[in-house]
């Protein structure tokens, strides 16, 4: 079974969710936000989907190969 880790946007810039519980921080960047929450799962050594929240609220799963392009940005 998957667990997930959701990267989301936060009043002071971008967040991570793990298991259901929001960090107790805030990051000024989505990559930022998403080394914090790699690192906690590799000290939680729990097996993790990585997701961010789309334009249209729905979570949306990051690449497996890396960083997922920054989600708001509009395609060419």
């Amino acid at each position: 079974m998957n667990k997930f880790c959701d990267i989301i946007p936060h009043s002071a810039g971008w967040t991570y969710i793990l298991n259901g519980v929001e960090a107790d921080c805030s990051f000024p960047t989505y990559e930022l936000a998403v080394e914090a929450a790699k690192v906690e799962v590799t000290r939680q050594m729990r097996q993790r989907v990585f997701r961010y929240q789309g334009v249209n609220g729905k979570m949306v799963p990051v690449q497996e190969n890396g960083l997922a392009p920054f989600p708001y940005t509009a395609s060419a």
